[in-house]
């Protein structure tokens, strides 16, 4: 069986590359990373909001959970409600209102996700998925794995970075698992965190995006999996951190080594250094296309019915939280992204706010539907020429690929016989659940 999905695979991973780099070059595609509308399951006013400013692209969160029968977690204990109740109805409406969805499957627990002899299992549950649900040819596999957050643990007690062959694992057979069940899904990768501290032999917290290449790298390598690819594209967050970041200058170093918009060469050169010569297409000369899945900004509400507290160390004031930032913020993204050759997708993290504080308020209505100034700038940049105003898109060079030696990984394992510390609700998108708990990794 492994041997004709090989065989499969390889016959049309050239053929997605291809069609998936032809897309980039036609235009980038436009859309949001947000729950909101499954949560609605088509019932309010989130497709045909999308669709009015020109967007026609959703990002969902679908994950495995192991501690249940059918992989699909609780949201509602009262009532047994799981995720699976949302999907056919948010899937009918996305299509009706001609929005693209992309389901964004990654492991519940962090533990579990560090686990690689979860691998496996997590490829069962994605191939009934996507049996279940054929219409869905588009998904992203794993989450800033190099967050504890979503991977854990990151690190040995030696220091070692562990949790890139844990991803990689996951998105081996995660790849292998959807490839069988239609060659023609395309699998977007990892999800990078744009930040995280240097590997340097000593535990921490988090994994700089450079070193967890690189260590990613050096496990595809030597891995079973090192004769066909992982993933048909690159998924990025490029976050400012802290959002008061002036946008050219891409990212801080309050969060370790980082990349952001501005300096997305930073990451493509690290993973052409990382993939270079082996099967897995890179970006640049292989043609990988690049998806900023999560990026986003967020403002101080003027409207009413948010609750609780804002998150301190992000860089949110008065004047870099206001509406007016966020507006021009996103316009340069826009920009940006027509005039870089490689990028394929951009989804802003977000169209309605969450009414959490602790939560993302980066989308383009505040709650109750209220338009932020950003909703009419992009929808005006983007129903105006949908060009690089530069000229011809930039396609990326690499440089001479560099060993990199601070990221020491692990082994792959046998087939099987200071800064601003995130939490759960800020870094990541807090679903409209029953469950408090959502996203307790």
């Amino acid at each position: 069986m492994r041997g004709r999905v090989a065989a499969v695979i390889a016959l049309v991973v050239v053929a997605v590359s291809l069609g998936a780099s032809r897309a980039a070059a036609d235009g980038v595609r436009f859309g949001v990373n947000d729950d909101e509308g499954m949560f609605e399951k088509g019932s309010g006013p989130f497709f045909s909001t999308l669709t009015g400013l020109g967007m026609h692209d959703d990002t969902v969160t679908v994950r495995w959970d192991e501690t249940t029968p059918d992989g699909f977690e609780v949201l509602d204990a009262a009532t047994g409600a799981t995720l699976k109740d949302f999907l056919p109805p948010t899937i009918a409406a996305a299509e009706l209102a001609g929005v693209t969805l992309t389901f964004d499957v990654y492991p519940r627990h962090s533990a579990a996700a560090g686990d690689p002899a979860n691998a496996p299992r997590f490829a069962a549950w994605l191939t009934g998925l996507a049996t279940a649900y054929p219409s869905i040819t588009h998904y992203v596999v794993m989450n800033e794995c190099n967050q504890p957050l979503f991977v854990s643990p990151q690190y040995d007690r030696r220091g070692t970075l562990v949790s890139a062959a844990a991803c990689g694992e996951f998105l081996a057979e995660a790849y292998a698992a959807l490839k069988s069940v239609d060659p023609a899904i395309f699998v977007w990768g990892l999800g990078l965190s744009p930040h995280g501290a240097k590997v340097d032999g000593r535990p921490h917290r988090d994994a700089s995006p450079f070193d967890f290449l690189a260590a990613l790298g050096a496990w595809y390598r030597r891995s079973p999996y090192r004769a066909r690819p992982i993933m048909d594209g690159l998924d990025l967050h490029p976050y400012p951190i802290p959002q008061s970041t002036p946008f050219a200058r891409g990212n801080s170093s309050v969060g370790g080594p980082a990349y952001g918009v501005a300096t997305l060469p930073l990451v493509y050169q690290s993973f052409y250094d990382a993939f270079w010569k082996t099967a897995q297409p890179t970006v640049g000369p292989g043609g990988l296309p690049v998806s900023l899945n999560e990026v986003g900004i967020q403002t101080v509400p003027s409207a009413t019915g948010y609750t609780g507290y804002e998150t301190a160390g992000w860089g949110i004031d008065e004047a870099t939280g206001s509406e007016g930032y966020q507006a021009a913020w996103y316009e340069q993204l826009i920009e940006t992204a027509r005039c870089d050759a490689s990028i394929a997708n951009v989804n802003i993290f977000k169209l309605l706010d969450q009414g959490d504080l602790g939560g993302w308020q980066s989308g383009l209505y505040q709650l109750g539907w209220v338009a932020k100034t950003s909703a009419g700038v992009v929808r005006d940049a983007l129903a105006g020429t949908a060009a690089c105003p530069a000229g011809a898109p930039a396609r990326w060079r690499p440089a001479a690929p560099v060993a990199r030696t601070g990221a020491k990984a692990t082994k792959p394992r046998a087939r099987p016989r200071s800064k601003p510390r995130p939490r759960a609700g800020k870094h990541r998108r807090a679903a409209v659940s029953p469950s408090p708990d959502f996203f307790d990794p």
